[in-house]
């Protein structure tokens, strides 16, 4: 006797509404028990459909005993069933069916492995203890799981659909999953939904769409992971949209997308919360990748990780939070610049909240009023636009508050306003504008307060107000440098610095006391710029000043003898910088052998041919060692006369050589 010969009063109910493909409503029913093998009966085509009629399982209500087993089964009917309750397992595997509606109905387990579905897999509002397989199966339609609850099955996973196909929409939006959803080599040519989803994973995993294709958008605004989400390796046509999301996974990676393509924008927006890493190493985003306002952290390693990322459209972090962590940019390829105006990066554990090397960054770099406790580490980058700290607060007070170091930018770097607790650093960094430091505070209490060493740069607005530390320009090439005197820190080390310009103009001694900063003691280029700099602009005395002042400068690493012929030469001639002075010595000394030998003439010695005698011309014939003008070998003083005259042949001799060093210097320089 077959099943269909011992048929219950509403099994026969539902046969007549199945071969008219009428609704059987259940719920206010006594007896509301239908045998699972009537059911599979009925879609296997034990009941001949009535003429005209599309027969279908429309079942409202009902309590389905048994397995319903269509394992193998080929179908053309609907199964359709709401507010129902199936006590065993729904097997669909390797099935090739129509639609199957399960909706706000409470099922044991649906295994739909290899399914072949035209239609509509809808679970709409249902529960499902023991969660749902779709292992490669293939839906031509749409799956709906809106609202579904999934527990998790013996190996914790609530929805097993590793190389499901879907040519359609894959809707999944409010769904709430007691177990990890492994979506690997998911393919859908639609938009894929977990919007608003709960996922409460096994282990550490969540979600797992490794390697997985959507042609249209992937939405998971708002959604809830506990584990992480992994999206590595995976292909979205349009865009990425996880605003206000918050994944957690704070002993691992919130979200890992390695390899990621994205054709359109991902969207990480607040109130956007990630617990762990969120890692894009290599990911390829097509368009902007944004986590404003968001809030990230991760207490063992980075919070977000850009690393050899390319993105098409800017990278925008304006007003996020970092709670630990760093975040990661190593050779990332941001083609549409960064912002991270107003963002709050706390320390991480090694103190460096930011860390870019290696990258190439086009557009806008904006920093602007960025709050980070800890070290920004910039080196080894390329910046095709401007680059921005105005108002930035950086404190590191043990480190580098700002290393931006080894870097080529092609516009400006605008560091207005700026606060730094710890050493700012752009050594060996080339600026194809300027450099601004307008009311920029630096405070490095003893140490160095700005090292840019090497720095080239077309401007340099040394502009900072209460500088604490030294100024280090050592090697550096500048161009216009702009500074005020009254805010010179009172350590300056400026050697091998070259400049085309200073502003404002100031006065050889003026500029004389900025090079006197430099606690290391004299360095001859610093002076011989700057002269060269006055010279340049015309302002010759100046720069004789500074040459002079050069010299004494020397002067103190020298032997005894050579600052005993250095303070001649200064007395003498001025280091041949003051050629007046030589003069006003021969006059003094030409006065003074005028008088002596005025009131005692020396004797000749030969009487009769010596020429008349002349004090002055006498005592010019002495001072003058290569002139001979017959005075001094036709005379021969005596007593203390003759003691004066070898004064005045020493003198002469002593004149001589330190004019000739001053000019031979003076022609040299």
């Amino acid at each position: 006797m077959t099943i269909f010969e011992s048929l219950t009063p509403v099994e026969e109910r539902l046969r007549g509404a199945f071969t008219r493909g009428e609704w059987l409503d259940l719920r206010q029913a006594k007896d509301r028990v239908v045998r699972a093998a009537v059911v599979q009966g009925l879609l296997l085509g034990a009941v001949a459909a009535g003429e005209g009629y599309a027969p279908a399982i429309r079942l409202r209500g009902a309590r389905v005993t048994g397995r319903l087993d269509l394992m193998g089964a080929v179908t053309e009917y609907p199964l359709i069933l709401e507010h129902c309750r199936l006590e065993e397992e729904v097997r669909l595997v390797e099935a090739a069916t129509r639609t199957v509606r399960i909706v706000h109905s409470r099922l044991t387990a649906l295994n739909g492995a290899r399914l072949r579905l035209e239609g509509l897999l809808n679970l709409y509002g249902s529960t499902v203890a023991k969660g749902v397989r779709l292992d490669r199966a293939k839906v031509t339609g749409e799956i709906y799981l809106r609202d579904a609850v999934l527990g998790a099955d013996a190996e914790g996973v609530a929805l097993s659909a590793d190389g499901l196909a879907v040519d359609g929409r894959f809707a999944a939006a409010g769904l709430t999953a007691r177990g990890m959803l492994r979506l690997r080599a998911l393919r859908v040519s639609g938009s894929l939904d977990l919007s608003e989803a709960r996922v409460t994973g096994t282990g550490t995993m969540a979600v797992d769409a490794e390697a997985s294709v959507v042609d249209g958008q992937f939405h998971a605004e708002r959604l809830r992971t506990d584990g992480e989400l992994r999206l590595r390796h995976a292909r979205i046509g349009a865009s990425l949209q996880l605003v206000g999301a918050r994944l957690i996974n704070p002993t691992g990676c919130a979200l890992s997308a390695g390899g990621m393509a994205v054709t359109g924008g991902t969207w990480c927006v607040a109130p956007f919360t990630a617990s762990g890493e969120v890692r894009l190493i290599g990911a390829r985003l097509g368009a902007n990748f944004s986590f404003k306002g968001a809030a990230l952290g991760n207490d063992d390693g980075a919070a977000l990780t850009l690393d050899h990322a390319v993105v098409e459209g800017g990278v925008i972090g304006d007003d996020a939070t970092l709670s630990g962590g760093h975040l990661s940019m190593r050779h990332a390829a941001l083609n549409g610049g960064i912002t991270l105006r107003r963002a709050r990066l706390s320390a991480a554990k090694d103190g460096e909240p930011l860390r870019m090397e290696g990258a190439a960054i086009e557009g806008l770099a904006g920093f602007d009023d960025v709050h980070a406790e800890g070290g920004l580490y910039i080196r080894d980058c390329r910046f095709g636009g401007p680059v921005s700290f105005a108002g930035a607060r950086l404190e590191a007070p043990d480190g580098a508050a700002l290393r931006f170091v080894r870097n080529e930018t092609a516009g400006r770097v605008g560091c207005e306003r700026m606060t730094a607790r710890g050493e700012v650093r752009f050594e060996h960094t080339r600026v194809g504008r300027d450099l601004d430091l307008r009311e920029a505070v630096l405070s490095a209490q003893d140490g160095t307060a700005l090292d840019a060493t090497g720095l080239h740069a077309a401007e340099l607005a040394l502009l900072a107000r209460g500088t604490r530390g030294r100024i280090v320009l050592d090697h550096a090439r500048i161009g216009l440098l702009r500074d005020d005197p009254e805010r010179w820190p009172r350590a300056l080390h400026v050697n091998g610095l070259a400049y085309e310009a200073l502003e404002p103009r100031l006065p050889a001694e003026s500029r004389l006391g900025w090079l006197r900063r430099d606690a290391r003691g004299y360095q001859p280029q610093p002076y011989e710029q700057l002269a060269a700099h006055y010279t340049a602009s015309g302002h010759l005395a100046d720069a004789r000043a500074v040459m002079f002042a050069k010299e004494r400068a020397q002067r103190a690493g020298k032997t005894v003898l050579g600052r005993l012929w250095s303070g001649l030469q200064e007395v003498t001639v001025g280091f041949g910088y003051k050629p007046g002075r030589a003069a006003l010595w021969l006059a003094v000394l030409v006065a003074a052998g005028a008088v002596v030998y005025g009131a005692a003439h020396p004797a000749p010695l030969k009487k009769g041919e010596a020429p008349d005698f002349n004090p002055i011309v006498y005592t010019l014939d002495l001072l003058l060692p290569f002139v001979d003008l017959g005075q001094q070998n036709a005379y021969n003083p005596s007593g203390g006369a003759q003691w004066f005259s070898y004064c005045l042949v020493a003198a002469g001799w002593i004149l001589a050589t330190t004019i000739a060093r001053g000019v031979a210097r003076v022609v040299g320089r």
